[in-house]
């Protein structure tokens, strides 16, 4: 049975983190991977990156077509992705499980090209645009130390200061776990 894990905050030294290459066929990413998948739902997430539960791994997972309401789940999971070509320009909403309760939105490529390896090992090339592409390149940012507060404009970023300034303080106070009343909105 999978367990839930808890979700490092902003402010957590490790979500500014450039992220350490996964071997696949580690065994404890075997372990790991159901744990990670099951947190995602459990926090209502589309996608979520290793660094957000605390690992130093270059992994994430997502399923972009979940939602509570239809509860089917299909899960990709993404091992040392890069992105290999960004074309055109979206903004979109965003929000993050380590940054509860704060939206804003972001601009980012509309269109990429990626490759990743799956948890057998196996290379895959693809593309993905729209929303897929932005979830992609929000999980992706995590495995590079960046959090989608530090693409806001200057203005945008005015708005969210103080609640980023709340969240820093309680990582600084060793708090830097969310708790449940954390995602609320």
């Amino acid at each position: 049975m999978p367990k839930a894990l808890d979700i490092r905050i902003y402010g957590d030294d490790i979500l500014r983190r450039k992220l350490k290459e996964a071997e696949p066929k580690d065994p404890y990413i075997k372990k790991f991977l159901p744990d990670l998948i099951y947190t995602m739902y459990l926090r209502e997430g589309v996608g979520l990156a290793a660094n957000q539960v605390g690992v130093d791994l270059r992994i994430f997972v997502m399923d972009i077509g979940w939602t509570q309401k239809d509860a089917k789940q299909n899960p990709r999971v993404l091992i040392n992705p890069e992105i290999l070509e960004r074309e055109g320009e979206q903004i979109g909403e965003e929000g993050c499980i380590s940054l509860p309760n704060i939206f804003a939105n972001v601009l980012r490529d509309y269109k990429i090209r990626y490759k990743y390896t799956t948890p057998d090992g196996k290379e895959v090339e693809a593309e993905a645009e729209g929303y897929e592409a932005e979830v992609i390149q929000h999980e992706y940012d995590h495995l590079e130390g960046i959090v989608f507060t530090d693409r806001l404009t200057t203005l945008a970023k005015l708005r969210v200061k103080r609640k980023l300034k709340d969240l820093e303080l309680r990582a600084k106070d060793g708090i830097n776990i969310a708790v449940p009343s954390d995602f609320e909105r």
